[in-house]
């Protein structure tokens, strides 16, 4: 499918950027000019040194395995940070998004975004003007070409290594894109698979200007290409659709009538866009060496207005959509046992206070003190010296029958009778009183 044209979009100039020139007008970016080639050597010079050597790690632009990664986007967020943006890096589809100006999006999935994610993008848009979102489609890994430059200059003995990881990252690569649609409208372009892989010789486009193609190394495997007129009829017409008028697309960059680099509006977005980069083959960490190369990645952020960019990363299926931001409703109640993981922690922390209480507050059998009498008189040998310690336990015991009696001759007190207090005693001894072993006697 070929890219629809215009006069006019092909004569418009694009605007300044310092960084699409290179840095060749300020000083504090002339080191571009340098650093990605010694990061190229450096990356040479560890041949030999084991198969973990080389990050692979996709669309990342920190940590220890996105950073280096020959597929990361350090270098490109590191464009955007000279060119005065703030960064952040998220994962999510969430309203927390609303806070940037420019979402940059390398997919780590061959499939397109689905409905439920254009949606929230498009609605990014609507809200305010001016927003950019560049997305970048999958189908480029720059492991294979890492090791197409190391076979170039790899020594005799190392060919034979070097051509086998070459032919494993092609084959991991092949069978990983196997899952791309054939041929499927995505909305904002439709997706070709089966296209013949081609490096790009020749440009055209108001992007092409100011940019040795002999130079660069761009390549073209699956197309993103614009819709057809009645892809996008159908696109507005939907039910579900946003939108009431069509999206009109301007190629920027493209090369034989087929879409590099492609700017999708609608007019309800007002001066938002997105821009459709075809693949990373001009934009990933190793393709940025290329001088070229930067240049067209200037181009694009020459395209984002001012503000924060956020670097959106994402694997197979893309980012969770959110309609509230995570972790702002606090859950109370039964309703926190519901919220992963908050619940599964807290049904763990209610059995284990059940088992507490189980253990602490029941009173299972009859009540003991720390010692009995009985236990005390019983012992047949007391070691010296505790004696006396034997007699303060016995001093504690509450089942001293000498002090229900004491206790009954101050009761007897209190009533200032002596004959009544005689009566009681002549009773006891009478009707209650037993000798040991003897049984009561009859009243």
């Amino acid at each position: 499918m070929k890219v629809r044209t215009s006069a006019e979009s092909f004569n418009r100039k694009p605007e300044a950027c310092a960084l699409s020139r290179a840095g060749a007008h300020a000083p504090g970016l002339r080191l571009n000019e340098y650093w990605p080639t010694a990061v190229l050597l450096l990356l040479l010079s560890s041949i030999g040194c084991g198969s973990s050597d080389v990050g692979t790690t996709y669309g990342q632009r920190r940590g220890a395995a996105g950073g280096p990664s020959v597929n990361g986007t350090a270098v490109f967020a590191g464009m955007f940070e000279e060119a005065g943006h703030r960064l952040i890096t998220w994962r999510r589809l969430s309203p927390k998004l609303e806070q940037c100006n420019t979402i940059v999006w390398f997919p780590d999935d061959f499939q397109p975004p689905s409905p439920e994610q254009r949606d929230f993008l498009e609605w990014w848009l609507y809200e305010e003007s001016g927003r950019t979102l560049i997305y970048v489609g999958r189908d480029y890994d720059a492991e294979s070409d890492y090791w197409r430059q190391v076979q170039a200059v790899a020594s005799p003995d190392q060919v034979m290594e070097v051509t086998r990881r070459l032919a494993t990252a092609q084959a991991r690569h092949d069978a990983a894109r196997a899952s791309m649609p054939a041929a499927e409208p995505a909305d904002w372009f439709t997706i070709w698979r089966d296209e013949p892989h081609r490096k790009v010789e020749s440009i055209e486009g108001p992007w092409s200007e100011d940019i040795d193609i002999s130079k660069a190394d761009l390549k073209l495997n699956a197309r993103l290409e614009v819709l057809t007129d009645e892809e996008n009829d159908a696109w507005f017409t939907r039910d579900d659709n946003l939108w009431e008028d069509p999206a009109e697309y301007t190629p920027l960059l493209a090369s034989e009538g087929e879409a590099i680099i492609t700017r999708v509006t609608v007019d309800e977005w007002a001066d938002s866009k997105i821009i459709v980069v075809s693949n990373g083959s001009c934009l990933l960490n190793l393709p940025l060496i290329n001088h070229e190369h930067r240049k067209l990645a200037g181009k694009l952020i020459s395209e984002c207005g001012p503000g924060r960019v956020a670097f959106l990363e994402s694997s197979f299926g893309g980012p969770i959509v959110y309609d509230e931001e995570p972790g702002t409703q606090i859950p109370t109640g039964f309703a926190a046992f519901t919220v992963w993981p908050l619940g599964f922690i807290l049904i763990h922390f209610a059995i284990f206070g059940i088992l507490l209480c189980v253990a602490f507050f029941p009173i299972f059998g009859r009540p003991r003190g720390e010692a009995s009498s009985a236990g005390l008189e019983s012992s047949s040998a007391i070691a010296p010296g505790a004696e006396a310690a034997a007699s303060n336990s016995r001093s504690v015991v509450r089942a001293n029958f000498g002090k229900h009696v004491t206790a009954l001759g101050e009761l007897l007190e209190t009533t200032e009778d002596r004959q009544y207090a005689h009566e009681r005693v002549v009773y006891y001894h009478e009707h209650v009183k037993r000798d040991s072993g003897a049984s009561h006697r009859n009243k």
